[in-house]
């Protein structure tokens, strides 16, 4: 009886062929950490990340166009993807009051200003939006985006969506 291994000792030493298995399985498991972060980082941004201060120019060198300049191009969400924005003057005066996204909240296309109507149209799916942004017909769900803006030093600077 004293020759007997009991069958739990059999497991406490380590062999090449387990420590081997071991590194294996931790290095695949970080790798699979990273792969999951990584996906996990996608489907859930962080809000604004990202998204810098754009210059899109001198007010006083805007195009408007009753009452709307643009579309200029701006990486709305600091990840490289370009978005068309408008510069719009809602009141009589010369001072910008507002800067709308071009993209539809229905299925992303993008809207085009209208000046006759005082519209922005989505050529897609039919969605209007009235000059300040809200939905007027159509299947958009909500309103055109709006940003954060600042006017310095005669320059309209466009900072990101706003929440």
């Amino acid at each position: 009886m004293a020759s007997e291994v009991h069958r739990s000792q059999t497991h406490l030493t380590q062999s090449r062929a387990n420590f081997m298995i071991l590194v294996f399985t931790a290095i695949f498991g970080f790798i699979g950490l990273g792969y999951i972060g990584a996906v996990i980082g996608y489907l859930i941004p962080l809000k604004g990340a990202g998204s810098r201060p754009q210059d899109l120019g001198r007010v006083s060198d805007l195009a408007f166009n009753a009452g709307v300049a643009g579309p200029f191009t701006y990486d709305a969400t600091g990840r490289g993807d370009a978005q068309g924005v408008f510069a719009v003057r809602t009141g009589s005066g010369s001072e910008v009051n507002l800067v709308l996204e071009q993209t539809c909240r229905h299925l992303g296309c993008p809207v085009a200003w209208t000046p006759g109507s005082s519209t922005f149209n989505c050529p897609c799916h039919g969605s209007v939006f009235n000059k300040i942004g809200d939905r007027i017909a159509g299947p958009a769900p909500a309103p055109l985006y709006k940003h954060n803006f600042r006017i310095k030093d005669g320059h309209l600077w466009v900072e990101g969506r706003q929440a």
